[in-house]
C-alpha cells in the first residue's frame, strides 16, 4: 500500500469511528436538548470558528506546504500563533456580552468563555498536528483524533443529561481539546519549537496572509450567515437548517473528511516530487464522486427516516430541508480538494481572490433567501453550491493544466454507477411511499452497495481497482 493509500486509510478509518460517535451522541443529545437551545451553541461555534480562522495568519499550512522547513520557522509559526491566539481569547473574556447583543443570542456570553478555555490549547495543538500531517503520519492522527472524539462525546452527553443546555457543547469541547494536546505532545514531543522567534516571519506572512485571510473570510461569512438567519428566523431556524446541512453532509465527514484531511499534504507532497498534478486532481474527482453521489441520493430518498432515527420527534421540520439540501449538493462535484490543491501550488493569492468573490455572493443571496423563510434558505443552496463551483474550479485551472472536458469525461462513469446504484433504492422508496421504515433504509442500502459495485464492473470505473485494492488487503491482514 503506497504512503497516499495508507494515509487515506487511516483518515478514512477515523472519521468513520468519528461518525459512527457523532451520530450516536447526536440521537442522544437531539433529544435532551431543544432546537433553539442548540441555535445559540451553532452560534458559538461560528464564532469561535472566526477567531480560529484569524489564527491561520500563524499559518499550519506553512508547516505542510513549504519546502524549506527549519526549526527557526516552525518557532515563529508557533509564536505568531501564540500571540494571535491570547489577543482573541481576551477579546472572548471580555466581549462576550456585547457579541450575544449584536448576535441577538442571549446565553452567547456563557457559552464563550468557556469555549475560549478550548480555543487557547490551538496555539500548542495547530504547530504540532500539522508537522505530523506534513510527514503523512495519518495512523498517529488518527488514534488522536478518535480519543478526542470520544472525551468529546462522553462529556457532551454527560452534560446534556446533567442539564447545562448548549453549555454542553462548550465543556465537551474544552475536555477533547484538552485531551488532544496531551496526546500530540506525547506521540511529536518536538518541545524546541516552543520557543519564542520572530526571524521568518516575513516568510510566514508573506505565505499565511492569504491562507489565513481566505479562511477569515470563510468564516466570517459563515458567522454572518447564521446572524442573519438568528434575526430573521429566530434560534430554531439555525438550529433545523444546521441539522439539516449535518445529515446531508455525513458523506463528507467520513469518506470525504479523510480526502480533505489529506488533500493539502498530498498534494503539497506531490507538488515537491513534479508529479502532474491535474492528473491527480482528476483522478481524485472521478473517485471521490463515484461515492458521494449514491451516498446523497440515499439520503435524498429516506430522509424521513433518518431524521426520525437521527434526531428523534422534535425534528420533524427537518425532512424537507434535508431533501432539498442533498439534491443541492449534488453540485458540489469536486468536493473538499480545490482550495488544499491551489494551496499546494502555492497560489495563495487566488485563494484569497476566490474566497472574496464567493463571499461577495453568498451574503447577498441568503439575506434575500431568509426574508421569505426557512425552505427559501434551503432553496438557495443550490446557488450558492454552484457559484462556490464555479469559482474554486476556474482557479484551479488557472494553476493547474486540464480542461472543461476532462472534466466532464471524468464525471460521466461516475454518473452512471451512481444512477446503477440508485436504480434499487429509487423503486423501494417509491413501493414503501411515506411510511419508511430502518428495514426498509437498510434494504436499500444493501440494493446501492450491489448496485453501485454492479455499476463500477459495467462501466470500468476506476474505483473498481481501489475496492479490489482493498479487499486483497484486508484478505492479507487476515
Amino acid at each position: 500500500m503506497t504512503s497516499v493509500r495508507r494515509a487515506f486509510a487511516f483518515a478514512t478509518g477515523e472519521k468513520y469511528i468519528s461518525a459512527v460517535l457523532s451520530i450516536g451522541t447526536t440521537a442522544i443529545v437531539a433529544r435532551l436538548i431543544l432546537p433553539s437551545e442548540f441555535g445559540i451553541a451553532v452560534l458559538g461555534m461560528a464564532a469561535l470558528s472566526v477567531a480560529q480562522a484569524m489564527r491561520e495568519l500563524g499559518s499550519s499550512a506553512f508547516i505542510v506546504q513549504h519546502a524549506d522547513l527549519t526549526t527557526a520557522k516552525m518557532r515563529t509559526v508557533f509564536t505568531i500563533n501564540l500571540m494571535i491566539t491570547l489577543v482573541l481569547a481576551i477579546v472572548f473574556l471580555v466581549g462576550a456580552p456585547v457579541l450575544a447583543s449584536l448576535l441577538r443570542a442571549p446565553g452567547l456570553e456563557r457559552y464563550l468563555p468557556v469555549a475560549a478555555l478550548a480555543f487557547v490549547t490551538g496555539a500548542v495543538v495547530f504547530p504540532l498536528h500539522a508537522s505530523l500531517a506534513r510527514d503523512l503520519k495519518f495512523k498517529s492522527l488518527a488514534g488522536i483524533n478518535v480519543a478526542s472524539s470520544v472525551v468529546n462525546s462522553g462529556v457532551l452527553i454527560l452534560c446534556a443529561a446533567s442539564g447545562l443546555s448548549f453549555l454542553s457543547f462548550a465543556w465537551a469541547n474544552v475536555a477533547s481539546a484538552l485531551v488532544g494536546s496531551v496526546l500530540l505532545m506525547w506521540v511529536r514531543p518536538r518541545f524546541e519549537i516552543f520557543r519564542l522567534d520572530t526571524s521568518a516571519w516575513s516568510e510566514v506572512l508573506s505565505f499565511s496572509i492569504f491562507t489565513g485571510g481566505s479562511a477569515l473570510l470563510q468564516r466570517l461569512s459563515e458567522l454572518l450567515t447564521l446572524s442573519i438567519l438568528n434575526i430573521t428566523l429566530s434560534p430554531l431556524g439555525v438550529g433545523l437548517l444546521h441539522r439539516a446541512s449535518m445529515i446531508c453532509q455525513f458523506p463528507e465527514r467520513t469518506v470525504l473528511a479523510g480526502v480533505s484531511a489529506i488533500a493539502l499534504p498530498v498534494f503539497s507532497n506531490r507538488g515537491r516530487q513534479k508529479v502532474d498534478l491535474g492528473r491527480v486532481y482528476l483522478a481524485a474527482i472521478d473517485r471521490l464522486t463515484v461515492v458521494i453521489w449514491p451516498a446523497l441520493g440515499l439520503i435524498f430518498l429516506y430522509a424521513p427516516v433518518l431524521v426520525r432515527l437521527l434526531l428523534g420527534p422534535n425534528w420533524d421540520e427537518v425532512t424537507p430541508l434535508v431533501r432539498i439540501i442533498a439534491a443541492a449538493l449534488f453540485l458540489n462535484f469536486p468536493p473538499g480538494i480545490n482550495y488544499p490543491l491551489i494551496i499546494a501550488t502555492g497560489a495563495t493569492k487566488k485563494v484569497f481572490f476566490a474566497s472574496a468573490l464567493q463571499v461577495a455572493t453568498t451574503l447577498p443571496i441568503i439575506a434575500v433567501a431568509a426574508q421569505f423563510g426557512i425552505t427559501a434558505v434551503a432553496w438557495s443552496t443550490f446557488a450558492l453550491v454552484a457559484l462556490g463551483v464555479a469559482i474554486s474550479t476556474y482557479i484551479v485551472r488557472s494553476v493547474v493544466a486540464f480542461s472543461w472536458r476532462d472534466i466532464a469525461v471524468s464525471l460521466q462513469r461516475s454518473l452512471k454507477a451512481s444512477i446503477l446504484a440508485l436504480i434499487g433504492p429509487g423503486l423501494l422508496a417509491m413501493i414503501a411511499g411515506p411510511d419508511q421504515s430502518v428495514l426498509v433504509f437498510l434494504t436499500s442500502a444493501c440494493l446501492a452497495v450491489i448496485g453501485w459495485v454492479a455499476g463500477l464492473y459495467l462501466t470500468d470505473h476506476p474505483m473498481l481497482a481501489e475496492v479490489q485494492r482493498t479487499v486483497r488487503a484486508i484478505r492479507s491482514k487476515l
